[in-house]
């Protein structure tokens, strides 16, 4: 039973009740998971019988997906899936294991452990920041020297990045800004007309992320939305986002999402203060209070608004988020909580898989970038040569974390 939670505010008591939504993205453990995982493995290992005949040949690439599956998720690995609408899921921004487009991913997976001549996705990921504008004013943010600027991006130009990441196959694009929900109607309007090719997300601090909105999403065919909760005091949210009732619209909006059935994530910036495991797991208790399917752990860079600063986290506070990690995807105590995505930990054991590797960040200009977190540009996204810029991007690699795979 889910008890009433009422949120101190100096401006008002926010009471979880009347924000909660009905349609809870509960884990699925146990016995069902097994279940589950086992039709998975079936029916990835026939893909890989598929695709590489020879006995030696499957038995090397079983193996090493097994190894980049347990390099992401943690040695334990994750020990639930996330239930949305009959579909599951293991992680964020792949697809749900019943979607045809789960076996396009184990296709491009195995691209990348031995290749194949089958299709496969150049990248699983963009991150596309398609508007500067933003009432906001983040303690955090990486595009704070674009912030409130005169607009780069046409509404062709958005058409047409689009259109270029879908042409070397993009399994997710994720609108970020700025605040993506000020260009929503070119979201929909793009996201219904591309539906069939990717998955689209929509990564946003709550403002303007109305019923209605949300609706119009859901129709027009919107994977999932990552909202930004920062901090579990309202007060302190909203002062980390510069705006008063940021707090509120988050929570709002993480309502409106899971109404309509849209996978939902809480997305969090851990600074310093909160590195620990007091705070971790009473986030991750509200967390499972909300019904959200997925917590993103963020570490702060030294980027954007933080630029100079000394921001990063130290030994002792990585533990705790390693620690954090582990245990809420993997022990039983944290059976009915969201699945944790922690990048951290995956980039300190097999590098970084953005940087045009697997994943990249095209930014409000519409240039390439590594990631959100690394602004080293190389070139841009509209562009007709753009696909040698991605080439160029991944060829440099990322200077933080290196860049090697396991294959």
């Amino acid at each position: 039973m889910v008890h009433s939670t009422p949120i101190q505010t100096t401006q008002q008591e926010i009471c979880l009740d009347d924000i909660r939504s009905d349609k809870r993205q509960l884990p699925v453990t146990g016995r069902a998971k097994k279940r589950l995982h086992r039709r998975r493995l079936l029916k990835n290992a026939w893909i890989v019988v598929q695709l590489y005949k020879w006995p030696w040949r499957i038995l090397r690439v079983l193996n090493q997906l097994r190894l980049r599956r347990n390099a992401l998720a943690g040695a334990a690995n994750v020990h639930k899936l996330v239930c949305v609408e009959g579909q599951h899921l293991w992680r964020l921004h792949l697809p749900p294991w019943e979607s045809p487009k789960f076996d396009r991913f184990v296709h491009s997976e195995l691209q990348r452990i031995q290749a194949h001549d089958s299709h496969a996705d150049r990248l699983a990921l963009a991150h596309l920041a398609i508007t500067k504008k933003c009432p906001l004013r983040c303690e955090h943010c990486f595009e704070w020297d674009n912030l409130n600027k005169p607009e780069a991006l046409t509404t062709s130009d958005i058409d047409t990045m689009v259109d270029n990441l879908l042409s070397v196959g993009t399994a997710n694009i994720a609108f970020s800004g700025g605040e993506p929900m000020l260009r929503v109607h070119e979201i929909v309007n793009t996201v219904r007309r591309c539906r069939d090719e990717s998955q689209f997300w929509v990564l946003t601090s709550g403002f303007n992320f109305t019923a209605a909105h949300a609706k119009s999403l859901k129709e027009a065919g919107l994977m999932g939305v990552v909202v930004s909760i920062d901090d579990l005091s309202p007060d302190k949210h909203d002062a980390f986002r510069g705006k008063p009732g940021s707090f509120k619209d988050a929570l709002e909006a993480v309502k409106h999402a899971m109404d309509q059935g849209l996978v939902t994530a809480i997305s969090t910036c851990v600074t310093r203060d909160k590195a620990n495991l007091q705070y971790l797991r009473a986030f991750m208790d509200f967390a499972k209070d909300l019904g959200v399917g997925f917590v993103q752990l963020l570490e702060p860079k030294p980027v954007g608004h933080y630029a100079l600063q000394d921001v990063l986290l130290r030994e002792p506070e990585l533990r705790a988020m390693e620690e954090c990690f582990l245990s809420c995807n993997a022990d039983d105590a944290y059976r009915e909580h969201p699945i944790v995505i922690y990048h951290g930990y995956y980039q300190r054991r097999v590098g970084c898989l953005a940087a045009g590797n697997l994943g990249v960040y095209v930014d409000t200009n519409g240039d390439f970038m590594s990631c959100p977190f690394c602004h080293k540009k190389n070139g841009s996204l509209l562009s007709s040569d753009f696909e040698q810029s991605l080439n160029d991007l991944e060829a440099m690699g990322c200077d933080s974390y290196g860049q090697f795979g396991l294959s």
